[in-house]
């Protein structure tokens, strides 16, 4: 799998969005959190591929990273909007890379389960002489277990993407499809033939419908 770009650089209009949602926050003003909010979403999506990578470093085939990006999307636009406290841009990446780390857990423990065999643990890559190195920062089996605990009782976002994405509209689907494959903005652009703001407004309006189905599928 290619090297992702560096996931971490944050953009002045980043800072402004969260900044607006702070603010908006301040005010109890739900409505306008949820406009920042998805401008938030925007932002993070367009380093999530590269989030999600720097965090299984190649543990992760081809397929379960796609999977690993598609839910951790679904999981920032959905639960981190009512959880992050945080006060500042860097307090939301990591708020994101913990995120993702929980997300790549789960995807490579199914990945196991379905395979019935072990194989290597992304908290233990195994070197060139076949011993297992600790990374710098190793899981915790009490993050692990909680995990796994809640992947039981929430639903397979791979089924809930399944069955929403059918009823969005052509163009937005068009470019969600897109974006859960990986693709960046500038690549979304060239494959449809469309410019940088028409696909975010199809991007945004996506996920705003995505999140509306959401709340029919749990019901």
């Amino acid at each position: 799998m290619p090297a992702r770009s560096d996931p971490h650089p944050v953009r002045k209009h980043d800072e402004e969005h969260l900044r607006r949602f702070l603010k908006a926050r301040a005010r109890k003003d739900a409505e306008e959190m949820r406009r920042w909010w998805e401008k938030l979403v925007e932002d993070v999506f367009d380093r999530m591929d590269g989030l999600v990578y720097a965090t299984h470093k190649g543990r992760l085939d081809d397929d379960e990273h796609e999977l690993a990006v598609q839910r951790a999307m679904i999981k920032f636009s959905q639960n981190l909007f009512g959880t992050f406290e945080g006060t500042s841009m860097g307090q939301l990446i990591n708020a994101t890379k913990t995120l993702a780390r929980g997300v790549c857990i789960d995807v490579q423990d199914e990945s196991i389960r379905r395979r019935r065999h072990l194989g290597p643990s992304i908290d233990e890559a195994g070197g060139a002489d076949g011993e297992r190195e600790r990374p710098q920062h190793p899981w915790e089996l009490e993050e692990a277990v909680r995990r796994a605990d809640a992947a039981e009782r929430s639903r397979d976002v791979t089924d809930f993407l399944a069955w929403a994405l059918p009823q969005v509209n052509d163009n937005r689907r068009r470019v969600l499809e897109l974006t859960f494959q990986g693709a960046e903005l500038p690549e979304i652009c060239d494959e449809l033939g469309i410019k940088r703001d028409n696909a975010y407004q199809r991007r945004s309006r996506g996920l705003q419908d995505l999140s509306k189905l959401k709340e029919q599928y749990d019901s």
